[in-house]
């Protein structure tokens, strides 16, 4: 493997985590919008305003992290 494909695999890395965590945690909160409920819970449950922020915060981080790998790739010619 040459030092181009050690490169795409971890900035590569990087992108797919954030993409990860930001289209799961939005499916999660889009889930509880409509249903009340998360995934792998069929209560409803209350959730505070801060767990909320939290996981707002998880997919703006998560899409920063993708936005930023998707750049490092194409600067760097990889893709």
């Amino acid at each position: 493997m040459g030092e181009t494909s050690w490169a795409f695999l971890l900035v590569g890395s990087f992108a797919a985590l954030g993409a990860a965590m930001a289209l799961g945690t939005l499916a999660a909160l889009l889930r509880y919008r409509r249903t009340g409920t998360f995934p792998g819970s069929d209560e409803v449950a209350e959730v505070s305003t801060g767990k909320v922020v939290a996981l707002w915060i998880r997919v703006v981080v998560g899409t920063v992290l993708a936005i930023v790998g998707i750049v490092a790739i194409q600067r760097a010619g990889i893709f």
